[in-house]
């Protein structure tokens, strides 16, 4: 098989051509945000005129001196039969290593885009849809050495648990965790048949994101964006579950990169909209206790109409509790619009990604997240994607474990777990390769 180098209009031209899902990470946008501050080469396997293989490679520092060679999520095949042609898959891997030998590498990790085994909503294995462990022997037969497979957060890997919503009818049945053919046929959930697989409490929160007073702007990578509003709302969200922001470079250069299919969405309260909707439902309650009073002053003694009295006083003094919440909020705050929470997507022929996201925890009462998610779901089901990806958890799904809290919000919109193979090492170089590979990694490489 002949190994050659593309540039990343060729990768992208491939994967166009052959017409196959592809994680995020595996794009040519991902590629393009990264080239100006990291070493990338993009291999590609052809024979007889036609690429079979493709995989994108970051090199990276090791040991001072040295470098190690990083795929984010392995490679992409022109066909998903190529995914298990061991014989094919050889030659490409076995021309692959001959390269990043030659930029000196001491290692090759590759973490894996193949689902390992499916999982219900609440973390339990599904049986009897497929286990890919003979996929894990067939990377250990090319000479990769298995990791184990790990829970939990590491920030020096991709996560191996994610949460995602299945937009496509029977995908795990017809994937088997494997790539699919996006140009085969297919059937789609619509948004009602999704709203049934999501909680009571959900189904009315993303009810209350239809309010008129919450408005949604949804700005793409190639316009003119500003993330001084998301930067705010994620420091409130990183400060309250104390996790890192990140680098917002590395966003801005995303986003730039995905261009059409990068998404900031940002949801927002307006207040004089607020107000004038408290001030017709006051209306509406004042008339109704009005005429509830007369009910009850002609018929003392009906147990049932007082009751529906007391029921809309209750809603006529929560609504009047909310007026004064809103005049508090109006003297706090200067704009009229206030954001109340933002996320960025990023969007593949086969995905939506949900990446990073930040709200207000003191303006949670107004569902500013479900606004987002709404916008972004029905957008991913408009565009025919095959899943709505959150991205990572932590894999444990138990309430006293570490991650559950991320796990239970992703799970109450609907969506499943997913469980990929793992990260697999082959090492490059006979003995500095070994002994990077026991200092970054060390009890984690199966026996």
């Amino acid at each position: 098989m002949n190994i050659q180098t593309l540039t990343p209009d060729q990768y992208a031209q491939f994967l166009a051509e052959s017409g196959m899902a592809y994680n995020f990470m595996q794009s040519a946008e991902f590629v393009r945000s990264h080239m100006d501050r990291e070493k990338i080469r993009i291999y590609a396997g052809e024979e007889n005129g036609k690429i079979e293989y493709a995989v994108v490679v970051l090199f990276r520092p090791a040991m001072r001196m040295f470098s190690y060679a990083s795929s984010l999520r392995e490679w992409v095949a022109a066909s998903p039969e190529l995914m298990k042609d061991k014989t094919r898959l050889s030659a490409f891997v076995d021309g692959v290593r001959k390269a990043i030998r030659k930029e000196g590498a001491l290692v090759w990790l590759l973490e894996s885009n193949v689902e390992y085994q499916p999982h219900d909503k609440n973390g339990d294995v599904i049986e009897g849809i497929f286990c890919n462990e003979d996929y894990r022997d067939l990377l250990a037969s090319l000479g990769f050495g298995k990791m184990r497979l790990w829970k939990g957060y590491d920030e020096s890997r991709q996560s191996r648990w994610v949460s995602w919503i299945d937009l496509q009818k029977k995908l795990p049945q017809i994937s088997k965790g494997f790539p699919v053919d996006l140009n085969a046929e297919h059937e789609m959930y619509t948004w009602d048949e999704l709203l049934k697989e999501m909680t009571g409490n959900t189904r009315r929160s993303f009810q209350k994101a239809e309010l008129p007073y919450l408005e949604c702007t949804v700005v793409r990578g190639d316009e003119d964006f500003d993330l001084t509003e998301f930067d705010a709302l994620l420091d409130m969200s990183a400060e309250k579950h104390n996790f890192a922001a990140g680098s917002q470079t590395n966003r801005k250069d995303l986003l730039e990169a995905f261009g059409k299919r990068g998404y900031l969405c940002t949801s927002y309260l307006n207040m004089d909209a607020y107000e004038k909707f408290l001030n017709e439902k006051e209306e509406e309650f004042s008339a109704k206790e009005t005429e509830a009073m007369a009910v009850c002053e002609k018929m003392p003694n009906s147990k049932k109409k007082r009751n529906q009295l007391l029921e809309i006083q209750e809603q006529k003094t929560h609504n009047e509790k909310e007026m004064a919440a809103l005049e508090e909020l109006k003297a706090a705050e200067k704009a009229n619009r206030i954001p109340l929470a933002a996320g960025i997507f990023f969007e593949t022929p086969s995905e939506m990604v949900y990446l990073f996201g930040g709200s207000r925890p003191d303006l949670a009462r107004y569902m500013g997240p479900y606004v987002n998610q709404k916008e972004m779901i029905h957008r991913a089901l408009e565009h025919n994607l095959r899943r709505y990806n959150f991205w990572g958890i932590s894999g444990n799904f138990q309430p006293d474990e570490d991650g559950y809290g991320v796990f239970y919000f992703k799970k109450n919109l609907g969506a499943t777990v997913g469980e990929y193979c793992g990260e697999f090492a082959m090492t490059i170089h006979p003995l500095l390769g070994k002994t990077f590979l026991k200092k970054i990694r060390g009890a984690q490489m199966e026996a």
